[in-house]
């Protein structure tokens, strides 16, 4: 078994609990979700404590190329948080997938050594990736990528234009987009994944907007707001006809 097939396994949808869902399909905590500091360990400890089944991290490098979860291309010495602290963490879980939004890419063979050590090399994937970094992704680190593109609307409408967004996907050898939610369509997701490539869409914090989505058959929604959206997708019914998120629906 491939380390991809690992990482998204495929199942027949009858043996799936959800099946009208894509089959292994996640909500994404996002880097600052539940209302946690951003990129902080205190943050991942809530959100596995939660059941998180995949988290976003940002991940940058100290001048030294310590990895750090933080969002910024080039923080100093003092900036950042343990990546090795958060993998520790994580690895606890068991399950967690982890998403790795890359501001960087200058030490990766570091993150790469990290995931060995954590046994979480069929746990991880990185995001933030947009061509321009794929060839140092490729050459320096075993870790599967998303490519990082914004769907426009005519590859998510037009069927020829889709496609050819779908093929440059697959020969740049990426697992799938990583994209903003706008422009996605089901369409496009369909091409995607006869092609056996995933879709992964942010930040969508609105159960309308996630009501669409799990329609199109998007893999993966990253949000701020991951417990009330998988109230809404895992079936209790107090969530089931907001349409829009209200400041009573998420007091602390």
């Amino acid at each position: 078994m491939s380390l991809l097939d690992k990482l998204f396994p495929k199942k027949p949808a009858e043996e799936w609990e959800c099946p009208e869902l894509q089959y292994g399909f996640t909500v994404c905590h996002h880097a600052g979700a539940l209302r946690q500091k951003p990129n902080s360990l205190e943050g991942v400890s809530y959100s596995i404590y939660h059941g998180a089944k995949c988290i976003e991290l940002d991940v940058s490098f100290r001048p030294d190329g310590t990895p750090v979860i933080i969002h910024n291309s080039e923080p100093t010495m003092k900036q950042g948080e343990s990546l090795d602290m958060a993998f520790k963490i994580i690895a606890g879980s068991r399950k967690c997938k982890i998403n790795l939004d890359l501001k960087s890419t200058k030490n990766l063979p570091a993150i790469d050594e990290m995931i060995h050590e954590y046994n979480l090399k069929e746990r991880a994937f990185y995001t933030g990736v947009g061509e321009d970094w794929i060839d140092r992704v490729k050459s320096t680190s075993a870790v599967p990528f998303y490519l990082n593109h914004e769907i426009t609307e005519e590859e998510a409408k037009d069927r020829d234009i889709g496609k050819a967004l779908v093929e440059r996907v697959k020969a740049l050898g990426a697992i799938g987009v990583n994209t903003p939610y706008g422009h996605c369509s089901k369409q496009l997701c369909d091409m995607m994944h006869r092609r056996d490539l995933y879709v992964s869409v942010w930040t969508v914090n609105r159960i309308d907007q996630t009501k669409e989505l799990l329609g199109y058959g998007v893999d993966n929604i990253t949000s701020m707001k991951p417990d009330i959206l998988e109230k809404l997708i895992f079936g209790d019914d107090e969530y089931a006809n907001i349409s829009v998120f209200r400041d009573e629906n998420y007091d602390d």
